[in-house]
């Protein structure tokens, strides 16, 4: 595949000269070029699709008929971005937290009413059966690939199996991908947790519990504030949460603090793991045609597991 050789070079580049840590970038590096944009969230939906796509043509070849992918389910607009706090209170006014804190399940809304169809057809299975169709699945522990993240953690997949076979035959080379994907996402959460103990966003969560005590919630943060709401509040007790907790984001200067803390740290990360970035990012861009194609059954699975 033509990408992997500039990709290739990519991350060689970035190593060059790095401290510890993978992808880490030297104090002496140069000016680096602006890094590749992120896909959108369709476009990673799509790209979710093409691999379970895959993952199922897979399955198929080594006996194993998984249920199809269902079509996403439309759900209205999508949700503001929420890390640390909603801070959209005209969109908590008009849809509380809606899927924020409803999400569906990874195949659509069956799977988050606990009827996984792909569940459901696992379990059918003989006990033999399953065992080797959870061996075709994950690949059984071989062959494993081991990445240690920018927390600290160690994460690692085997190579082999219809999960893994699937992002291989979808963004070029498993290894490549797996490393700089585990790399990219880790990077978020990592970003998140150094915001949330960020001491202008520790100073502004003071502010914003205040406010929404004054309101009648006596809660320290927005975490305590939604898991107190429960799964089965009314649907204007959920406004109300979601307007609070909006609110009271802006007027605190709590949101304010924790879009440019986490900017902050995202950009402090990236840079010292700009070739894992680079590659997971350009690997999806250059992923989209192909699970464009997929989608519409119009490429072709390699016949080899």
């Amino acid at each position: 595949m033509a990408l992997l050789p500039v990709l290739t070079a990519l991350l060689l580049a970035g190593l060059a000269g790095c401290g510890p840590g993978r992808g880490a970038v030297g104090p002496d590096a140069g000016p680096a070029r602006a890094l590749p944009r992120q896909v959108t969230a369709e476009e990673s939906a799509t790209l979710r699709r093409a691999e379970l796509v895959l993952e199922r043509r897979c399955m198929a070849r080594a006996g194993f008929h998984l249920p199809p992918v269902p079509e996403p389910a439309r759900n209205g607009p999508p949700p503001p971005p929420m890390r640390l706090v909603l801070a959209d209170p005209a969109w908590a006014r008009e849809h509380g937290y809606g899927s924020l804190v409803r999400p569906s399940g990874p195949d659509g809304d069956a799977a988050s009413r606990g009827a996984d169809p792909v569940d459901t057809y696992v379990r059918g299975l003989t006990p033999q059966r399953r065992a080797a169709a959870l061996r075709a699945w994950q690949g059984g522990g071989r062959d494993t690939v081991e990445v240690t993240l920018p927390s600290g953690m160690t994460t690692g997949r085997s190579t082999r199996g219809c999960t893994s076979e699937a992002r291989g035959e979808l963004y070029g080379d498993f290894r490549t991908w797996f490393g700089a994907d585990a790399v990219d996402r880790d990077i978020v959460s990592l970003a998140l947790s150094r915001t949330e103990t960020d001491p202008a966003v520790t100073g502004a969560l003071r502010g914003w519990a205040v406010c929404v005590a004054g309101r009648g919630l006596p809660y320290s943060s927005p975490q305590r504030l939604r898991a107190a709401l429960g799964a089965s509040a009314t649907k204007a007790d959920e406004i109300r949460y979601a307007v609070a907790e909006a609110e009271c984001a802006v007027t605190s200067g709590l949101a304010e603090a924790a879009a440019d803390a986490e900017r902050r740290h995202l950009a402090a990360l990236r840079a010292r793991y700009r070739a894992d970035v680079t590659n997971a990012r350009a690997m999806r861009l250059a992923a989209l045609r192909k699970a464009a194609l997929i989608l519409r059954g119009e490429h072709p699975s390699r016949q080899t597991t």
